[in-house]
């Protein structure tokens, strides 16, 4: 049977996601303090996430809906693709990101 068209369960990972995170991501952003260094661990790993695990697109179209603040059907324009393909690519992009944050606390 096919799981098509069934919702998917969200789990809270997926909702604590923080966009602000994307600016510290991206090159030439700032580092934290050195008196936070549980942070900088964290950081240290999305970026790491970020250069490795996401897809140039998700990236781009990340950087795009994030730091230049433009909306998904302006993305799709821009691209020549649906709504819904940027929506999905964000999408899969948060959930990388945020298995890495999952992952980094775990150490």
């Amino acid at each position: 049977m096919s799981n098509r068209g069934r919702r998917r369960r969200v789990t809270s990972a997926h909702l604590d996601f923080d966009p602000d995170l994307i600016k510290r991501l991206v090159p030439g952003a700032a580092d934290l303090p050195s008196d936070q260094p549980e942070k900088r661990m964290m950081i240290r790993a999305l970026r790491l996430a970020w250069n490795t695990t996401l897809t140039p697109i998700q990236r781009e179209y990340m950087v795009e809906y994030y730091i230049n603040m433009r909306t998904m059907q302006r993305i799709a324009v821009n691209h020549g693709v649906t709504k819904g393909t940027v929506s999905r690519t964000l999408r899969r992009g948060r959930k990388r990101l945020c298995d890495a944050i999952q992952y980094c606390q775990c150490l």
